[in-house]
Order: C-alpha cells, then structure tokens, then sequence
C-alpha cells in the first residue's frame, strides 16, 4: 500500500512538475507551428501570383538569383544556436551577467563574420558574368549583380535575428521570438509581392525584401530589450574565450543541417546518377509525403528546447526526465498514427496528389515509413543534449553517418534498387537511434527500464498530444 501511494504520489509531482511549464509550452508549440503555416502560404500563394506578375521567364530568373545568397545564411557558424542553449541554461541558474557575455561575444563575432561574407561576396557579384554562368534570360549581369548584393544584405541582417532570438528564448519569451520571427517573414513576402503586382523590377523587388527586413529587425530588437531590460548590444562584456567555449557546439549546430543536406540532396543525386530522373521522382516524391509527419516533431522539438535548458539550468531533471518521457510518446504516437494512415490510404493518397504522372512505388515507400518512426525517437532525443550544448558528438556521428549511407545506399542500389536507397535511410535512423536515445536517457538520469516502461502508458502521451496540439 505504502509504495502504490509513493507511486501515485510521484506521478502526482510529475503531472505538477509539467503544468507549471505547460503554458509556455502550449504557446511555444502554437508559435513554432506558425513557421510551417507561412512557408506553406508563401510557397503555394507566391507561385501563381509572380507567375502572372513576371511569366515564366522572369520568374526563373528570381528564383535561380535567390537561391544563390541562401549560402550566406552559414555565416552566422551555428552561434545562434549555441548561445541559445547557453543564455538559457545561464538564465535559468540566475547567471544573468554570463548570459549578457554570451549574448554580446555571439552577437560581435557573427556581426564581424557577416559583414567579411558580405564584402567578399559583393566583390564577386560585382564581376562575375552572372547572365552566362547562370544562364539567365531576361536580366544583364549588371542587374543580376544588384539583385545578389541586396538579398546577400538581406540574408545577412536577418543572421542577427538568430542571435536575437537567443535573448527571447533565455528569458521565457520564447513563443513571442518565434511568433514575431514568422510575422516578419509573411509581412516581407507580402510587401515585396505587392511591388512585384505593381509592376517593379525584380532589383526593386529585392530591395523591398531588405528595407522590410532591416526595419523588421529593428523592431524585433526593440521589443527584445523591453522585455529583458539586462541585455543590451556592445563590446564590453564580449570575451574571446566564451567564443572558444562555444565554438565546438557552434561547430555540431552546423553539422546537423549539413548532414540533413547531405542525406536528403545527396541521395537525391545518387538515385539520379544510378537508376535515372524518373526514378529520382518516384524516392523524392514518396520520400517528401512520408516525411509531412516530420513536421510534428520538429515542432515538439523546438518548443521544448528552451524548457529543457531551463530544467537544467536549474537542476530539475525530474522535470527533464518527465518531459523527454513524454515527448517520446507524443512523438511516437504522432508517427505511428500517420504512418497507419498513409500505409493504409498511402496508394491513392499517391495518386491523387501527382495526378497519376508517377507510378507508385511500395516496397520504398513501406521503408520509408518505418523510417519515420525511428526518426521521430531520436530526433526528439537530440533536443536533450542540444539544449545543453552537449551535442558535438552526436552532431559529428550524424555527418559521418549520412556519408556512409550514401555509400551504403550505393551499394544496395545495384542490387535491390528503390528498396536498397530507402534501406540505407533506415540504417542511419536506426543507427541514431541507437547512439542518441541511450544518451538522452543517461542526461536526465534515466533508466532504460523506467524509459521503456513509461512509454506503454498511452494515457500520459494522448494528454501530452492533447495539450500541445488541442489546446
């Protein structure tokens, strides 16, 4: 009787525990879901309206100049990141002073790389042959070389909205950061499209995009430093060696996105170069609808990120433990449940959407949902040792891992074709898994049996899916 009441009770300081963060977290989970909601309003509103604003050429033409300065967006090093993580877990243990450190040595060190970038870049721009090199119809070299000089300002003034963020997210502001981040995105969109209806150029165009995004910056710092009065911008308190502490998780918060990268054009490239185009359009389309899921727990991931730096910061890894438990079971629930679906209505779901032009292939799609569900455990692990700047390792294994499924997948594709690219996915995953899950597990001081044990009770993930999604 004594330990069911010890049981119940520590339930009880769990359940406690996670309501005194669930209204940051319910916010911060509403806000982050703004970010796919804008990209998907972008993407399928500005298609049709530049389409009819600028044709078929002209529009080609942007979009081959925009994507060129998306590069420049590297420039920050991964130290939004990483001084994220730190001001919050610094915050957290009332180390405000260290915090400001971070927050102005992060701040000076992307603010002098980005402007080197951004010098060198507009040296190139000034005479690279752009109409030639990119085979451009409708514009000079001349205009094309404007129009990357001002998005190349644009990308760059928008890397010291990262490390302002960090502020946001130290100080338990985190869904206004997110929320203000996509408002700014949308209103940039709709300006620029609106000059683009009006009949402007597309240098005007870009203009439009850095003028909305400098005064929007603004304005995000504005609000920042009223809300957290401590922080402020300068040299006094940035330090050399905090930027060589931040350095190696800096380097890991790269590595992830370049891993992602590399997994998802790389083997795009592969399918291409070994089975041919009709091929890479059957594992990229199957590939993009399995991976619709991934959306639910990339969100759960970021809206967790900060509580999680703030229960260390603190020493609470009771409340970390709980959260890590049951954000697996959300996410797993989540992933079964879509993959349920599509592997029931996946066929004419398929169909449907690529209007018959592609023929459906199961053995990879199948493959591909199963990969799914290994992703979701140790994608929404990683947020552990993120939030702590503790993910250098796992960051590096990623890298080095998707560059060995590339070989893997190399090598299965010879003999298994569609199936043996998706295996090589699935060994990856599977391999993560594996390396990250036991480390989370260790970090918020864990066990595996209480881990895997917590993980059968549904009635703790369905109130966690209900909390973050229904509410």
């Amino acid at each position: 009787m004594m330990r069911r009441q010890r049981l119940v009770f520590g339930r009880l300081r769990h359940f406690a525990a996670l309501d005194e963060v669930g209204g940051r977290l319910v916010r911060g989970v509403a806000a982050t879901a703004l970010g796919p909601l804008v990209s998907a309003l972008i993407q399928l509103g500005g298609v049709p309206i530049l389409l009819h604003s600028w044709g078929a050429a002209r529009y080609g033409d942007w979009l081959v100049l925009s994507a060129v300065p998306s590069y420049l967006a590297l420039s920050d090093l991964g130290f939004g990141n990483a001084s994220g993580s730190d001001m919050t877990l610094r915050v957290a243990a009332g180390d405000r002073a260290g915090a400001l450190r971070t927050f102005q040595s992060s701040w000076i060190l992307v603010t002098v790389f980005s402007v080197f970038c951004l010098v060198v870049a507009c040296a190139i721009a000034a005479w690279a042959p752009w109409a030639t090199m990119l085979k451009l119809s409708t514009l000079s070299s001349h205009d094309a070389s404007k129009i990357l000089a001002l998005l190349g300002c644009y990308v760059l003034v928008g890397q010291q909205t990262g490390v302002f963020e960090s502020g946001y997210r130290a100080d338990g502001n985190f869904a206004t950061g997110t929320a203000m981040g996509a408002a700014i995105r949308f209103v940039e969109w709709f300006a620029a499209t609106a000059a683009a209806v009006a009949g402007a150029s597309l240098v005007v165009v870009a203009g439009v995009y850095l003028v909305v995004r400098a005064i929007s910056t603004c304005l995000y710092l504005f609000v920042l430093l009223r809300k957290s009065p401590w922080l402020e911008l300068g040299t006094k308190y940035a330090r050399v060696q905090t930027i060589r502490d931040l350095a190696a998780p800096a380097i890991g918060f790269m590595a992830l996105p370049a891993g992602q990268a590399l997994s998802i054009q790389g083997f795009t490239i592969l399918v291409g170069a070994e089975l041919g185009s009709l091929a890479v359009v059957a594992f990229s389309t199957a590939r993009t609808m399995t991976r619709v899921g991934f959306q639910f727990f990339n969100i759960i991931s970021i809206a967790l990120w900060p509580e999680f730096s703030a229960a260390f910061g603190t020493g609470r890894l009771a409340l970390a433990r709980e959260l890590h438990r049951r954000a697996c079971q959300a996410a797993v629930c989540l992933s079964l449940f879509w993959c349920a679906i599509l592997w029931a209505a996946g066929p004419r779901l398929y169909h449907l959407w690529t209007r018959g032009g592609v023929g459906f292939q199961a053995g990879p799609f199948h493959i591909l949902l199963i990969v799914v569900v290994a992703n979701s455990f140790w994608y929404i692990s990683s947020t552990v040792p993120m939030s702590t700047n503790a993910h250098s390792r796992m960051a590096a294994g990623y890298l080095a891992g998707t560059a060995l499924s590339l070989l893997l997948g190399w090598v299965l594709i010879h003999s298994m074709g569609l199936d043996g690219a998706a295996l090589a996915l699935l060994v990856i995953d599977l391999a993560m898994l594996c390396i990250v899950l036991p480390a989370a597990i260790r970090q918020v001081n864990d066990t595996p049996r209480g881990f895997w044990t917590s993980l059968v009770r549904p009635g703790d993930a369905i109130l966690l899916i209900k909390k973050l999604v229904l509410t």
